[in-house]
């Protein structure tokens, strides 16, 4: 799976250009004596004669990230500051033969100089497990919670031109089972609930739905069907179910999808990842409407830099006034460079356009 996106002249035009530079991610990893890893802890076990006890393969690192926000209200009038954000992350690896577990927790302390009244604590928390049952069939969880006031601009979580607290979690599980040498299902189910704890729709100008409108829980099932044709091309098909549903909106939807695509590396450095194809949207009040659907990531990775390149267009959940469809086109590009071993540099900038309909025709458009 990959992620969602469109484009459009606005009957109705609202700019909010929100657009955050992140960069001078410092990654300060504490001295081995002093951080809980799993070599420290276990040559500390040794020194004092019990190394008989298991090591403990967690890492405490402390960061900085600093950068310029140019508008941090997220109003029209786009009041800009300079900010800091220090970071502290837990992380727990153990890697194992047959089962492999990994946990990362993040908590982030920002502070804006140039705007009173903005300063965030947020936090977000990543586990993944990955146990094989045999040499054809693997198990595989990923969780995902984070709480934080600023909007999220890689994916659909909510108006993107509101700052408000909220609540998201995306967990994916799957199973996947090689049922010959060349061919592989990949059946999954991902959970994702979205929660705004405040009521708030920012500036009256952003013609934005009020925040408690997001609230809403969403349910995918896909079964993905892959097929080896070289060791470097992997043909694939897919068909998606999704419902959304919604705590108080009227916008109740349930989409399927039918998809194909291709899973391809250049070279072991560079691989591109696409789906497109068709799908269907029922509204629970408005009847079934159907649209293009594509997703795609362009990743290259060498041993010190990586940058990703993402791209969707498809149907999102609305978050304009009086929406109740919207198709997206989102893309975002992502650097992260790494200075030294301890310290590493992310830059990321996302765009995305929105194609709003409302119950007797279109409402507008939205950039951001």
């Amino acid at each position: 799976m990959i992620l969602p996106c469109r484009i459009h002249q606005p009957r109705s035009h609202l700019r909010s250009f929100a657009l955050a530079l992140l960069f001078a991610a410092f990654s300060l990893v504490l001295q081995p004596g002093r951080a809980w890893s799993q070599n420290a802890v276990g040559s500390t076990f040794e020194q004092a004669g019990l190394g008989w006890l298991p090591a403990i393969p967690i890492q405490i690192n402390a960061g900085l990230d600093a950068g310029y926000d140019d508008n941090v209200t997220l109003s029209p009038s786009g009041q800009g500051s300079v900010f800091t954000r220090e970071n502290v992350v837990l992380t727990y690896d153990r890697p194992g033969g047959q089962t492999q577990f990994f946990v990362v927790g993040v908590g982030r302390f920002s502070q804006y100089f140039d705007v009173s009244g903005q300063d965030e604590t947020s936090g977000n928390v990543t586990m993944s497990l990955t146990h094989n049952f045999s040499s054809r069939l693997s198990f595989y969880a990923s969780v995902y919670g984070t709480y934080q006031n600023e909007p999220n601009l890689t994916s659909n979580v909510g108006p993107q031109n509101v700052r408000s607290p909220f609540f998201d979690t995306v967990d994916i599980f799957s199973l996947t089972y090689h049922w010959l040498l060349r061919f592989t299902t990949v059946t999954s189910y991902t959970f994702e609930r979205v929660y705004y704890t405040s009521s708030s729709n920012g500036n009256s100008q952003n013609g934005v739905q009020n925040t408690l409108a997001q609230n809403r829980i969403q349910n995918t099932f896909s079964e993905e069907f892959q097929f080896s044709l070289t060791s470097r091309t992997v043909l694939v098909g897919e068909y998606r179910f999704e419902a959304i549903d919604y705590d108080t909106a009227p916008t109740n939807s349930t989409t399927n999808f039918l998809l194909a695509g291709i899973n391809h590396n250049f070279t072991e450095h560079l691989m591109v990842h696409v789906r497109g194809g068709e799908s269907f949207r029922s509204l629970e009040n408005e009847g079934t409407m159907a649209s293009p659907y594509f997703e795609g990531t362009l990743g290259y990775v060498r041993s010190n830099h990586s940058l990703n390149w993402t791209a969707s267009y498809g149907y999102e959940s609305p978050t304009a006034t009086g929406a109740t469809t919207t198709k997206t086109w989102r893309t975002g590009l992502n650097l992260t460079y790494d200075l030294t071993s301890r310290l590493s540099s992310t830059t990321g900038v996302y765009y995305h356009h929105d194609e709003n309909q409302g119950g007797t025709g279109s409402t507008g458009t939205q950039d951001s």
